[in-house]
């Protein structure tokens, strides 16, 4: 699998040209309210959101956070299922 990082403008930008696919909500390990989100595009590249300023990966201390990033980008979704 290829890494393929963003910012929230490359994001958003890959989005709107149809290079993205999905994007995942991943807990940040041993924490019980941090959150990361992982993009995965149509070439099979995946990669974290990241920090304009640091380029370290964007962290979101909330679920709803996390969400209104993914529909900045442009996802749009109902539901949130988990497996």
């Amino acid at each position: 699998m290829i890494e393929s990082n963003r910012t929230m403008e490359q994001a958003k930008r890959d989005f709107s040209a149809g290079r993205l696919t999905s994007a995942m909500l991943v807990r940040v390990p041993m924490s019980a309210n941090a959150w990361t989100v992982r993009l995965s595009g149509i070439k099979g590249d995946s990669g974290m959101l990241l920090e304009v300023q640091t380029l370290d990966t964007r962290v979101f201390t909330s679920l709803d956070g996390a969400v209104r990033a993914l529909e900045e980008i442009g996802f749009s979704f109902t539901q949130l299922k988990v497996q």
